[in-house]
């Protein structure tokens, strides 16, 4: 009889070390498992960042502007180059800014001498004039919209 005690204790042993066993083989498989599908999502992430990169516009020099500021206590002027920026793709849009090249230098010129020379030395003052040029030529197109303006010269004396 104590050899069936005996016996049965190994067989409970044996049980044991292969129901561990199983266990962590299994845990090991989980945590593969996991590490895989973190990796193929993060993959998965990295490329919808490239992909949501927009594609560069069409670029197009309205030229270089010369304008009084509109300040009172001194004679003071703005020599400015600003190009705008639009989707390269639609044609229509292409064709019609063209067209109106004299109409956005003139709203230029108008908006320009509208600032006071503070006004445009800063920053925030630069980012306005984008802001309101964007929207004046914007309200005119029928095409399709100007996406950005760019002033790749600009002194106030």
């Amino acid at each position: 009889m104590a050899e069936q005690t005996d016996k049965g204790t190994r067989n409970l042993l044996n049980l044991l070390v292969l129901l561990s066993g199983i266990s962590v083989l299994g845990i090991i498989g989980l945590a593969l498992g996991e590490y895989f599908l973190w990796a193929a999502k993060a993959k998965n992430q990295e490329a919808k960042i490239i992909e949501q990169k927009p594609e560069p516009g069409k670029i197009m020099d309205l030229g270089n502007f010369t304008v009084n500021l509109a300040d009172e206590d001194a004679s003071r002027y703005v020599k400015a180059e600003v190009q705008i920026e639009y989707s390269p793709t639609n044609l229509l849009l292409d064709k019609e800014v063209q067209q109106r090249v004299p109409q956005f230098q003139d709203m230029i010129n108008a908006l320009l001498g509208d600032y006071k020379a503070a006004e445009l030395s800063t920053s925030e003052g630069k980012e306005k004039f984008r802001r309101d040029l964007q929207l004046k030529v914007n309200e005119t197109l029928k095409f399709g919209a100007v996406t950005n303006i760019f002033l790749t010269q600009f002194a106030i004396q």
